[in-house]
């Protein structure tokens, strides 16, 4: 795939490219969990073309913590760079990623 080429149809030109994470934390686990992503934010953040790394979460009536978790990056290459190097390097494949256009 050529670099200018998105790895999926677009509705180029005004947009930015993003990926939604989704995980069900269990209560007893979202301090920890919480902190480690005050970490990762910060981290993230400082990669090239990361725009923003923005959760929202909501407390299950089970108890868990679900959380949403939304990465934006200023092309397509970047974004597909940072899942690579989750899988590569901590050997996480996020379930489900959902890959997404930003266009407002």
């Amino acid at each position: 795939m050529a670099a200018t080429e998105a790895p999926f149809p677009s509705v180029l030109p005004y947009v930015s490219w993003s990926s939604l994470t989704i995980a069900a934390i269990p209560a007893d686990a979202w301090p920890l969990v919480f902190g480690s992503m005050q970490t990762l934010k910060g981290h993230v953040q400082e990669y090239p073309g990361c725009q923003k790394l923005e959760a929202f979460v909501h407390a299950e009536a089970e108890g868990a913590v679900r959380i949403h978790c939304y990465t934006t990056w200023d092309t397509p290459d970047q974004l597909e760079a940072f899942l690579r190097m989750l899988v590569d390097v901590a050997g996480i494949t996020a379930q489900p990623t959902l890959l997404m256009e930003k266009i407002f």
